[in-house]
């Protein structure tokens, strides 16, 4: 199997590669030939890091943001993650970048937001194991690959930190594209298990594409503490932005 896994990731880098040249990629801010994220779109949007409390997007205090990164005080008392990190709002550039990347499946995305990633996290993290939340086996079949292993594997090399790829498994087919709170947290509840034959490392940094209602991202980390992390640590690309806030 994992001859076959490296066989099948060398042919899709040259498939990306022959498509880089027979149709060059194009920044999906100023549309610049080259790169699906130049440096200049890549630079205006770690500038514009998110700098608000992932939960009940407030803005986050300095103390907070030292002990608890984009998570307030009060959301760390019910949230099960010790530390969030997020790239920015779902807006502009990066709502298109990430669009793309999940919903036109340009694979060559993942590098740029992995990069994202790796730019927001500190220096002074433990080290930890990069799990991916899954995604349901429907999309991977439209797309062809699944989208947050990508963005883990290229993460985890960039941080030079281990990743599991297999940890958590998806046990529904439900997309919860266009669900509501109520639903997205009863889709949740049952939607994760963790892989009997992979053991739950005591540190982990889980990481998803866009935390919404965090309902899914939520039940995944309750899921990995219940078998034995002892810390987990979340990664977002994308806040969805509530109009209310």
């Amino acid at each position: 199997m994992q001859v076959f896994a490296r066989r099948r990731k060398v042919k899709f880098t040259m498939i990306d590669k022959l498509l880089g040249w027979l149709s060059p990629h194009m920044c999906e801010g100023c549309k610049e030939v080259g790169e699906t994220l130049c440096k200049r779109c890549n630079f205006y949007i770690l500038e514009h890091k998110w700098c608000k409390c992932v939960g009940c997007q407030h803005q986050i205090t300095t103390p907070e943001l030292t002990k608890t990164g984009n998570l307030c005080f009060g959301c760390s008392q019910i949230l099960p993650f010790n530390k969030v990190f997020v790239v920015g709002a779902r807006t502009g550039i990066l709502r298109r970048l990430v669009g793309n990347y999940k919903y036109f499946s340009r694979r060559e995305s993942s590098k740029a937001i992995a990069k994202l990633l790796e730019n927001i996290l500190p220096e002074n993290l433990p080290n930890l194991v990069i799990v991916p939340l899954p995604t349901i086996s429907k999309r991977i079949r439209e797309r062809g690959f699944d989208h947050m292993k990508l963005v883990a594997h290229e993460l985890a090399r960039l941080r030079g930190w281990p990743c599991d790829l297999a940890l958590l498994r998806r046990t529904d087919n439900v997309s919860q594209h266009s669900a509501n709170l109520r639903q997205r947290q009863q889709q949740a509840a049952k939607a994760f298990t963790i892989n009997p034959r992979r053991p739950v490392p005591p540190h982990i940094l889980l990481i998803d594409d866009i935390y919404t209602t965090g309902a899914t991202t939520t039940t995944a980390a309750k899921l990995l503490k219940k078998h034995g992390a002892q810390e987990v640590y979340l990664g977002i690309v994308a806040r969805q932005v509530s109009q209310s806030k």
